[in-house]
């Protein structure tokens, strides 16, 4: 007799409720066509580890919510052909959010990464969660399809319970809980993730990272930031903040535990840069800096570009000693350096760092998001079902991102 349990779910203690069981039976299902493409009930019920009878219920229930479609059947062997089955990647839709300046966009995506819908808000920073709940409720109002999660790419840092410690792009401290403030407010299950914490997850699923699962990414953009992948997942330390890269010391500053801008970007980030490059009488903007500068003829740009480079590569440097990464991938606005320039950066990483390391550029640019928060989904697609089971209670219930919110009721 098969034994109904979870293969590597790493759950927090086992499940005994019905409604618990079901969604592990329904989230390892849709984990498995999501991870593998297109299965029999059979090789569904290897794979998870439930007995073929449940995977065949656990698949009718799939196919009757619209997740799963069957596809055709097995070449015969002799005895009855295998129907096989796949996961509807454009049947199920979700709102990303994702904080950018002075604006916020929303965008309802399919798990394909196609866009569907889109717009973009002006964020009141006194009252930056008002906007996004307008700003979702609109692009819902515009949208063909309903979405069934909300992922918020969010710069900062945020615990495991959706508190938000650190984050300059909203403003003063939100007194509310951000993942369940918008969870009640837009009635669907929300998640919340530091964005480039995202965007390693999609450079790893379909960019630059794929072939490597020890990853270190080198975001520079605003601020500067890092994620750090081992084994595949994101590591995110005791309280959320691991990577923190851009509040190493610089040039003998220190940081400061109350400070929301580290010594090392606030020097080194796009915005110093664009400053800077004003003083020289460069005119340019967050997104062209970096290319003005490579394109001036001016010696003290060229020096301020070489200082940006040296200031980078030391903040790879440092995070690939601790974490021993096989890869270093720079994204944000580094990916704009000229050739010479990207061979001098990643010339200094893999002079500094003793153990053999390989450096890459991004590959995703503004599409790294939208991959990461699929790539959450194909983990978690529990975040897509109607499922009144506590989180730490499905499947990779440990260590992950924020997850909030109303879901509709159970079926």
């Amino acid at each position: 007799m098969s034994q109904e349990t979870d293969t590597g779910s790493g759950l927090n203690e086992a499940p005994t409720s019905s409604a618990a069981l079901r969604a592990l039976r329904l989230e390892s299902a849709a984990a498995a066509l999501l991870a593998h493409g297109p299965l029999s009930r059979t090789e569904l019920a290897e794979i998870t580890g439930y007995s073929r009878s449940s995977m065949t219920a656990t698949i009718r229930e799939l196919i009757a919510g619209g997740f799963v479609k069957e596809t055709g059947h097995e070449e015969s062997t002799g005895g009855r052909r295998r129907t096989i089955v796949q996961f509807d990647r454009r049947a199920v839709h979700l709102s990303l959010v994702s904080i950018e300046g002075v604006h916020v966009l929303v965008s309802q995506i399919d798990l394909v990464g196609s866009v569907e819908a889109q717009l973009r808000r002006r964020l009141n920073h006194d009252d930056p969660l008002s906007t996004i709940i307008e700003a979702l409720r609109a692009l819902h109002a515009a949208s063909e399809h309903a979405s069934r999660c909300v992922v918020v790419s969010l710069p900062g840092v945020m615990s495991a319970e959706g508190d938000v410690s650190l984050a300059p792009a909203l403003g003063a401290s939100m007194t509310v809980r951000l993942r369940d403030a918008l969870g009640e407010a837009i009635g669907l299950p929300v998640l919340v993730e530091n964005d480039v914490n995202l965007v390693a997850l999609g450079e790893s699923t379909a960019g630059a990272a794929r072939d490597h699962s020890d990853v270190v990414l080198i975001y520079v953009g605003d601020g500067i930031g890092s994620a750090l992948l081992l084994d595949g997942r994101i590591h995110r330390g005791a309280t959320g903040s691991a990577g923190e890269v851009g509040f190493l010391p610089w040039d003998k500053v220190m940081p400061s535990a109350s400070a929301a801008v580290g010594p090392l970007e606030a020097r080194w980030a796009v915005g110093a840069l664009v400053t800077r490059a004003a003083e020289l009488g460069i005119d340019c903007t967050d997104h062209t800096v970096v290319a003005e500068l490579a394109a001036s003829e001016d010696p003290d740009a060229r020096a301020l570009l070489e200082g940006a480079v040296e200031a980078w590569a030391y903040a790879a440097v440092v995070t690939a000693y601790i974490m021993n990464p096989a890869l270093v991938v720079f994204a944000g606005e580094a990916v704009h350096l000229p050739k010479a320039a990207r061979a001098a950066l990643a010339g200094r990483v893999t002079a500094a760092v003793p153990a053999p390391i390989k450096v890459r550029f991004a590959h995703l640019g503004e599409g790294a998001i939208a991959q990461g928060a699929i790539a959450h989904i194909e983990t978690r697609p529990r975040l897509v079902f109607a499922l009144d089971v506590p989180f730490d209670q499905a499947p990779d219930g440990k260590g992950a991102a924020t997850e909030g919110g109303t879901p509709p009721g159970d079926s």
